[in-house]
């Protein structure tokens, strides 16, 4: 079943886009909204995840192409992983008003052994494996426990070229390079983007539901 949004959350939605263009900041402009619309913590992240800056949103979106063919292509990894473990267990998906998939996680989860996030990737590592780029390269942040050997299964099973990095948004953001995440300041500091995420809900996930969120602002 789709998710389902309150109608206030997208009156709410409206109205933080509105005082994000004419220029307020944007923490006491979610405080404010959040506290005016009685949103829950989700909802308040549904925001700050996928309501942007008209222009900056537009920026994005300017950015973005739609095939990776013959190009150098760099993947935020965790990002995308926890993206696509997400959607294997069902969890909301929205796309957002700069055309990206975003789920609502808050933070990383903790165990980056389960199932889910070993089955989420071995569907990154296929996409890559399918999209015919010039070069891949997935970017892990090697401060989770278990990157080391999420490397290896990668290069092991799929060749895909990995490197870890203490910071990894940097590392990914510095290499020049077509960039694929849902970092919303990645994406903005990025040359050229890519929603890897997407591609793979779309090929390999399609009973993932995706609630356009961009028609509803």
């Amino acid at each position: 079943m789709l998710y389902s949004l309150r109608n206030e959350v997208i009156e709410a939605a409206r109205d933080y886009r509105y005082l994000l263009n004419r220029g307020f900041p944007q923490k006491a402009s979610l405080d404010f909204i959040s506290a005016n619309y009685n949103l829950t913590t989700v909802e308040r992240n549904l925001l700050f995840r996928c309501v942007h800056k008209v222009t900056d949103s537009e920026l994005v979106k300017r950015k973005a192409i739609h095939s990776v063919r013959d190009l150098e292509l760099v993947i935020d990894g965790y990002n995308v992983i926890l993206t696509i473990t997400s959607a294997i267990e069902g969890l909301p998906l929205f796309l957002c008003d700069d055309g990206f998939v975003r789920d609502l996680r808050s933070t990383y989860i903790r165990d980056f052994e389960t199932p889910t996030v070993v089955e989420a990737i071995h569907y990154v590592a296929r996409a890559i494996s399918t999209l015919d780029t010039k070069d891949s390269l997935v970017i892990l942040d090697k401060n989770v426990s278990w990157s080391a050997k999420h490397a290896e299964l990668i290069r092991r099973d799929y060749g895909v070229n990995v490197t870890m990095a203490a910071k990894a948004d940097i590392a990914v953001i510095g290499s020049g390079k077509v960039v694929s995440s849902s970092d919303f300041l990645i994406l903005l500091r990025s040359e050229k983007v890519y929603d890897l995420a997407q591609f793979i809900i779309k090929n390999f996930l399609p009973r993932a539901e995706i609630v356009e969120l961009h028609y509803l602002l």
